[in-house]
This record gives C-alpha cells, sequence and structure tokens, in this order.
C-alpha cells in the first residue's frame, strides 16, 4: 500500500474531549466513503517509537482535504497529536476497509453509530448528500451526553435537506432538560421500530466493540441476515 506525505492544517475542537484533524490531500488520493487511513506522526528522534493509528475518514471523496475525528485520550499518539501545530509534515497509508456503501443496489442502508463510530457515517452522508443520491438511510446514533455527540448539527442538518435521510439520535446518561431526542441504549424495540417499512435494508454497525457485538445479536433476532450486517469496531478510541 502507497505511503502518501501529507501536512497538518488544523485541529478543531467538535465536542467534549473530541477534535476534527484536517490534514492535507494529496493529488492522486482516492478513497471510497466509509473507508480508513494509517496515520503517522513526525517522530522527534531518530530511535523515538513509531506514532501510527488508523482512523476512519470523515472527509467525503470529493472534498478538497481530508478529515480524521477523535476521543481526546492520555495514550502517546493522541498526546502528541495535540502538541503538532499546523504545517507538521505527516503521512498515511491506505486506505484500507470495506464497510463502504455498494454502488451496484439502492436497497437502504441502516447506520448505527456508537460514540466517534460516527464518523465513517457522516463520509457515507456527505457523499450521498453531494451525489444527490435517492438511496434511503437511516442513522441510528447513541451518545451518552449532548455535549459529546460529534456531527451531530451537521446531521441534523443533512436530514432536514433529505428527506430521504430519517436520523434517530438517543442519548444513554443523565437528563439533560435541552435534548429533544431519544433516550436510552439502542435496543431490541427501537430496532424493531425503525426498521420497519425498510425492504432487505443493508446495516452498518460502527461503535465499541462491545456495542457492535450487542447490536449484531439483536439484529439477528430481529430477522436481518448476517450476511446483510457490516461492523468495524473502534478499539482505544
Amino acid at each position: 500500500m502507497a505511503i502518501w506525505p501529507s501536512a497538518l492544517l488544523r485541529i478543531d475542537d467538535i465536542a467534549r474531549d473530541t477534535v476534527a484533524v484536517h490534514f492535507r490531500k494529496p493529488e492522486d488520493f482516492r478513497f471510497q466513503p466509509g473507508q480508513t487511513v494509517s496515520l503517522t506522526l513526525p517522530s522527534d528522534a531518530p530511535d523515538a517509537p513509531v506514532l501510527r493509528h488508523t482512523f476512519s475518514l470523515v472527509s467525503a471523496p470529493h472534498e478538497n482535504e481530508l478529515c480524521i475525528a477523535t476521543r481526546v485520550r492520555a495514550t502517546p499518539f493522541k498526546q502528541a497529536l495535540a502538541r503538532l501545530q499546523p504545517g507538521a509534515e505527516l503521512r498515511f497509508s491506505g486506505p484500507y476497509g470495506k464497510l463502504t456503501p455498494p454502488a451496484a443496489t439502492d436497497r437502504p442502508l441502516v447506520l448505527i453509530a456508537g460514540g466517534i463510530g460516527i464518523t465513517p457515517c457522516i463520509s457515507m452522508l456527505r457523499d450521498a448528500a453531494h451525489r444527490g443520491s435517492d438511496r434511503p438511510f437511516l442513522l441510528l446514533y447513541s451518545n451518552r451526553t449532548r455535549e459529546q455527540a460529534a456531527f451531530l448539527d451537521e446531521l441534523r442538518e443533512l436530514a432536514r435537506r433529505n428527506p430521504r435521510l430519517r436520523l434517530l439520535a438517543t442519548l444513554t446518561g443523565p437528563e439533560d432538560g435541552g435534548w429533544d431526542g431519544l433516550r436510552g441504549r439502542i435496543d431490541a424495540a427501537l430496532l424493531r421500530q425503525a426498521l420497519q417499512g425498510l425492504d432487505a435494508p443493508l446495516c452498518y454497525v460502527t461503535g465499541t466493540p462491545a456495542m457492535v457485538e450487542t447490536i449484531r445479536a439483536l439484529l439477528a433476532a430481529a430477522g436481518v441476515p448476517d450476511d446483510a450486517v457490516l461492523d468495524e469496531g473502534f478499539h482505544g478510541y
């Protein structure tokens, strides 16, 4: 797989303890929505450990820069990333992954995301909006609190402009008087209600490994065939 040179453009705070990292897109780099890259940070010394992490791209293929999003954690990679200044040299490999909407069918696509697992979904939905896709999308998006719900305002705007996109956002944490969405975890009852009327949907599940395992079991119980479910577990986010 090719190694691509790049440079940091900016780092934006987008939610509680969550940042979006924007970096230069090489001219010949091509990818599909939902794919990942392996990002390597510059080393302080020749014998320093290599700092590398795999991220889903938030960017859609038509956009002029690349972007990933991540929770800020006390790990060597995340702390080194937070210290970088615009212009810092980066490199990445990729793209990787098959969590991409199939072009050969217009079957409804059900995206089920927990926390920062929303990142590949953003790429898919931006791409669909850009292309004027007629594919029906259903997004179930779960967070503990509103402050942790990255990209929620953008998702609401995408749903407002696209009648083919249905957004169901839920919070699992303490009561928030300003929240007008759903409450509680994504469970069997919510899935059954959300899937009603969808003909042979494809389901993509992204979140922590435990969340992915739970949702896969719920989808199986709801009658969704195993070959209609793809998943991506987010480790260490």
